[in-house]
């Protein structure tokens, strides 16, 4: 049970603290000139942000952790797995773009991340105490 809440906080780390690098990595995008052309503009946006090392180092981190996702998967209920990465994947990220000098996020947003976090908790609390219960009992007799 262990390596699998371990991998789920290493997933939800590796995603919400690439993401705002991804942002900062992914900015001026917009500012590609149209070359009148919807091939040519994908080529010249695809050949910008091919270009920055700070979009790719961030992404494929992010892509790490998707692949140690879809790894945990194997072992963890998916009911679990799911709310539990994304939550913390939401909190890391707000953490991480208030540390880069982001906007703090609001009362309402930090309520919503606490409250989903108590959540993915008892998620886990609960997946503990069903797998104590299916647990043989050793008895010994003498």
């Amino acid at each position: 049970f262990i390596p699998f809440t371990a991998q789920l906080l290493t997933v939800g780390l590796l995603w919400g603290v690439t993401n705002p690098f991804i942002r900062l990595g992914s900015q001026g995008i917009e500012s590609v000139k149209d070359t009148g052309s919807k091939w040519r503009n994908l080529l010249q946006e695809a050949r910008t942000i091919g270009s920055r090392w700070r979009y790719w180092i961030p992404f494929g981190l992010n892509q790490c952790g998707s692949a140690l996702y879809v790894w945990t998967l194997q072992s963890a209920s998916i009911t679990v797995a799911v709310p539990v990465a994304n939550s913390l994947s939401f909190a890391f990220t707000a953490i991480t773009g208030y540390a880069l000098g982001e906007k703090v996020p609001g009362k309402k947003v930090i309520l919503g991340t606490l409250l989903i976090c108590c959540g993915s908790i008892l998620m886990i609390y609960d997946k503990v105490l069903q797998e104590q219960e299916h647990q043989p009992q050793n008895i010994t007799f003498q």
